[in-house]
């Protein structure tokens, strides 16, 4: 856990195992819940830690009764009022990349539904949420880095229908996105070369037009970023070369330029950050 104020990190109570993957996670009722990636296989749970202003470090992970459609991996997911909405992923059940959109019911009886299905299957790809809208960027259509993509879909979630917005710049899996006003941020990731970024685009939702912000300092492949007042903060990733990285960094729209934050403890890659 990082403090914004006093720029430290605390660390909490280690995972009840460990998860590989991209999990995706979301913070409901005073819980922050992580829907995990697999282990090493898919899996369909999730796990929770109870929260408030002043977290307690001592507190322990505990098991969530909110279950994944099925065992995902490489999926996306945003809180839609009390429903966890989560679009495609790598399905065990089928072997393969999914279509699919679900709606989980995150309360009592956690009813699970199939929503609709995207034009393609996406993994990798990330999902933002502007009111009843449900903007779904990049991805890959299988798992290979060749066949990512550029497109942005507009899901209308009441309505259940799809609009093609304009493309991004460049096809890219494995990135992290921010919403800013009325843009989406696209941070890292890696191209369909397979080859790590640090390029940032902001991606206009209205008008579908895209700009480049400056580039961050290191390239970051599946990293996690997250807004906190005035910046956008980015947390590890893949760079060029192994390991992990370690490195945090944070873009500042006043002074429009990254600057490098106190590191992790230990490098990190698709992984997961949110703010409490």
């Amino acid at each position: 856990m990082f403090n914004w104020r006093q720029r430290t990190w605390s660390l909490l109570q280690s995972l009840p195992k460990v998860y590989l993957g991209p999990p995706t996670s979301f913070v409901y009722n005073n819980h922050m819940t992580i829907a995990t990636g697999w282990f090493p296989d898919e899996i369909d749970d999730m796990v929770r830690m109870n929260i408030n202003r002043n977290p307690d470090l001592s507190i322990h992970w505990s098991r969530c009764p909110v279950k994944l459609p099925n065992k995902l991996k490489c999926h996306s997911s945003v809180l839609y009022n009390d429903r966890l909405i989560v679009t495609g992923g790598y399905s065990q059940y089928t072997d393969g990349v999914t279509d699919c959109i679900y709606e989980i019911e995150v309360v009592p009886p956690y009813t699970v539904k199939t929503l609709s299905r995207m034009p393609e299957p996406r993994q990798l790809h990330r999902t933002e949420l502007f009111d009843d809208n449900l903007l779904i960027l990049g991805g890959a259509t299988t798992q290979k880095y060749q066949d990512s993509l550029s497109s942005v879909l507009l899901y209308d979630i009441k309505k259940n229908e799809y609009k093609q917005l304009a493309p991004l710049p460049y096809e890219v899996s494995e990135m992290a996105t921010v919403r800013w006003g009325d843009n989406i941020v696209v941070i890292g990731g890696v191209d369909k070369r397979a080859k790590a970024l640090d390029t940032v685009i902001i991606y206009n939702v209205k008008t579908g037009h895209s700009d480049m912000l400056p580039s961050m300092k290191y390239k970051r492949q599946g990293c996690a970023a997250v807004v906190i007042e005035n910046n956008i903060v980015a947390f590890g990733g893949k760079g060029k070369r192994l390991p992990d990285l370690s490195s945090v960094e944070a873009f500042n729209f006043e002074s429009y330029t990254w600057q490098e934050l106190p590191e992790m403890s230990e490098g990190r890659y698709q992984h997961a950050a949110i703010v409490v």
